[in-house]
């Protein structure tokens, strides 16, 4: 290369730039463009030091910007020429040793093994056959086994295991597919598979570990399985004895379980897949989605009900394994009860239940509990119901405003479905989920990731962002942080998330649907209608509120629900609950009542009256089974009975009366006849649905009249309802509004803390250009 021709430039990229193979992809076209120079890892961002021809470096930076690997993503590039303030010339292109810095860019979050990694450990003659932890620079752990930036392997927990003389010379060789992969490892050098059956002394290892835990699984036992982000606790999906076992071990009595299947041609021996879910379930996150299915082949414990099948595919290579020598298999969370899942070996050991036949595990050490995700497909686009293994941490992206780029975030959440954020620099990264924060042990769990996820971005938080409800312990945590503290109406918070999602400007209807948010004026919220624009908010319309006995602790009881909403309405004849004078007494001298306009209790009550069901044994059971019937009615192509609510103008707002609603609910399956009672259920739980769509289209109707109001944000949980969601996008669209809803985040409490930190950066920017 001549010297005199060439020009040294300098390059910093960031993004997720840091264990997805950045450095060796640019070694590689670094060679094959003629460059000489460096790469290096500063903290989380990469630098390049270039010297060459200019046409060269054109070429270079161009398939740079193009190029793929692993799950990278560039999202800012500067380039500086350096040539007259750079003494030293290069002779070759190196990547150096990484360095640290106060810059932090993007984590990547944990990646299911790829092709390449599958076929080598499916190969009897590759040197890593069946190894159960194999990974390369595209694949495998990150964000759970990773202590701090930059990523490199003494930064992870693979500086536990040294490299074998072969290992390494993969490592250091840069025609090697593992140059530079942190994680490699072999049966030699890497962690060694475990095995400890229950009430033994003996330990099993390496191949006779696997092949004892393959035989209890084989035999209807129920074992623990160590994964990416915590332990699963493994059975066979077809046993009900040993399902049954399975809820007796989890405390777990009601809710369906998640099976993981070998393949997509498995899966669809037992579900119906379309080419949107099957990109779902193939993509590196590897979610479990929520797949229509009859749940016949299965053990009636497996799905309790349900007409959808969680599936899932392997992510792991011992669950690879696994899979493919016993077929489909239950992989839950080893988690008891409402407690946070299993990550450390001392926790799983120490469990001694007779439920638990063993543990399969190795000493990789876990830093961070990360649950499965959990999405399903509505209107041909996901909808993430939870969010975290396979996407947490990686960031939504916010636009950075000039007057508030220099601010960081702590949006704490709410309390159910819990969920933080922590923004800077137009990253807003939400957390892992959590569940709900009541439980001692989650609040702590919560607690220490907020301090992990700060210090892993290096990030002090100035501002703090939490719920209005005064009893919030997410609210509650926020106000000890030292900071100033910004409070946000939780349904308002919910829109904001859809805004801040798809970069909404300008006025929006948002549409929040819920069961439960502490409002401005004390009573619980929960079935908004609200203008949103900037950090402001008009509520325009929402149900008549009702007076509810119990508080938040009526979401269980949905028969309670009911007699309350039946009571309320003077559909007394109605009520099927021999509690009834003691609930109306309690109601007519305010013991203990809230006023609620709630629609996830209106789901309840519905529920409830039409006997499909009336406890929420978990959360949102009696709305998911009314839904349930109502698609039932839809494939029989039952004529939905017909019903609609009442509108009512009173001062500034619309007010939504159910009454109607209700009282051909009631009526009618009051004077059902046994021949007629199954199709008539169904029939009233369509027409309900049916019902609540085409209100929400006179509402919208009403208001672009009114305020000239044509974009449409939807969010709540009440949105995690296929047949509506659905059934009101197209209405809507039919009707030409623009209709925009929750992709990234859930629409339901795991969206909120990402509501809250726009409207946090809205407040900033207006209070600053005011």
């Amino acid at each position: 290369m001549d010297k005199k021709q060439t020009r040294i430039k300098k390059i910093h990229i960031s993004g997720i730039v840091q264990g997805v193979g950045f450095r060796p992809l640019t070694f590689h076209l670094a060679k094959k463009h003629h460059i000489h120079g460096t790469v290096q890892n500063l903290g989380g961002v990469v630098e390049i030091i270039t010297e060459s021809a200019e046409e060269d470096f054109g070429r270079f930076l161009n398939e740079l910007k193009r190029a793929k690997s692993g799950g990278c993503k560039i999202t800012r590039l500067t380039v500086a020429d350096i040539s007259d303030k750079h003494a030293k010339h290069y002779d070759e292109f190196k990547i150096i040793e990484s360095s640290d810095s106060p810059v932090v860019s993007m984590i990547p979050p944990d990646f299911a093994v790829c092709d390449a990694c599958r076929a080598e450990m499916n190969d009897p003659d590759n040197r890593r056959y069946r190894h159960p932890l194999i990974s390369c620079m595209h694949c495998g752990p990150r964000y759970t086994i990773m202590d701090h930036l930059p990523y490199d392997r003494d930064t992870t927990v693979m500086e536990d295991f040294p490299m074998c003389p072969q290992c390494e010379s993969e490592y250091r060789s840069p025609s090697d597919r593992r140059f530079h992969a942190q994680t490699i490892s072999c049966h030699d050098c890497g962690p060694q598979l475990l095995f400890s059956e229950t009430g033994q002394k003996k330990l099993s290892n390496g191949k006779s570990a696997y092949e004892r835990a393959v035989s209890m699984l084989r035999n209807g036992r129920i074992i623990a399985v160590k994964g990416v982000g915590g332990y699963h606790f493994v059975c066979s999906p077809f046993r009900e004895e040993t399902v049954q076992n399975l809820r007796k071990l989890k405390g777990r009595e009601e809710k369906p379980f998640a099976v993981m299947f070998t393949s997509i041609e498995e899966i669809r021996q037992y579900c119906t897949v379309t080419k949107k879910e099957q990109s779902l379930l193939e993509s590196s996150a590897r979610p479990i989605v929520l797949l229509a299915s009859s749940n016949e082949k299965m053990a009636p414990s497996t799905y309790k009900g349900s007409e959808y099948c969680g599936a899932f595919l392997p992510y792991t290579p011992l669950q690879i394994m696994l899979l493919g020598d016993l077929g489909p298999l239950i992989m839950t969370s080893a988690n008891l009860s409402d407690q946070p899942i299993i990550k450390s070996d001392e926790k799983i050991l120490s469990l001694d239940d007779p439920l638990l036949s063993g543990v399969l595990y190795h000493k990789r050490r876990i830093l961070r509990s990360v649950d499965d995700s959990v999405a399903r497909i509505v209107d041909h686009k996901p909808l993430m119901i939870k969010r975290s293994r396979g996407y947490v941490p990686y960031p939504v992206f916010l636009p950075v405003e000039e007057t508030g780029k220099n601010v960081r975030i702590f949006a704490a959440g709410g309390d159910l479905k819990a969920a933080f954020c922590l923004y800077e620099d137009g990253r807003a990264v939400v957390s892992q989920y959590f569940g709900d924060l009541v439980e001692a042990q989650i609040f702590k769990e919560y607690q220490n990731s907020m301090d992990d996820l700060r210090s892993l971005l290096q990030m002090k938080p100035d501002l703090a962002v939490c719920d209005l409800h005064p009893r919030y312990l997410s609210a509650r945590y926020a106000k000890t942080l030292g900071i100033p503290v910004f409070f946000v109406q939780h349904h308002h918070a919910h829109i904001a998330s859809v805004m801040a999602e798809h970069h909404l400007t300008g006025k929006v209807l948002g549409i929040a649907f819920d069961g439960t948010g502490y409002g401005t004026d004390g009573n619980i919220w929960g079935s908004e209608f609200m203008i949103c624009q900037e950090d402001k908010y008009q509520r325009v319309a929402h149900l008549q509120e009702i007076s509810m006995l119990g508080g938040d602790s009526s979401m269980r009881d949905a028969k309670k629900t009911a007699t309350c909403f039946l009571l309320n309405y003077g559909l007394c004849e109605f009520i099927q609950d021999s509690r009834c004078d003691m609930i109306k007494k309690a109601l007519d001298n305010h013991m203990n009542t809230v006023f609620t306009s709630s629609m996830g209790r209106l789901f309840d009550a519905v529920s409830s009256i039409l006997g499909i069901a009336e406890e929420n044994t978990y959360e949102g059971k009696c709305a998911i089974f009314l839904e349930k019937e109502a698609h039932m009615a839809q494939k029989e192509h039952l004529e939905a009975k017909k019903m609609s609510f009442d509108i009512m103008k009173s001062e500034d707002q619309l007010l939504i009366d159910p009454a109607p609603v209700l009282k051909i609910i009631a009526g009618e399956w009051h004077n059902r006849t046994k021949e007629t009672e199954t199709d008539l259920r169904k029939a009233l739980a369509l027409g309900f649905h049916e019902a609540l769509a085409d209100m929400i289209l006179v509402i919208c109707e009403n208001v672009r009249e009114e305020q000239g109001v044509n974009c449409i944000a939807i969010s709540g949980g009440v949105f995690q309802n296929v047949l509506l969601t659905t059934r009101v996008i197209k209405l809507l669209k039919d009707h030409r509004f623009e209709v925009f809803r929750n992709e990234v985040v859930p629409p339901g409490d795991g969206s909120i803390s990402l509501g809250q930190t726009y409207l946090a950066l809205a407040k900033i920017r207006n209070s600053q250009e005011g």
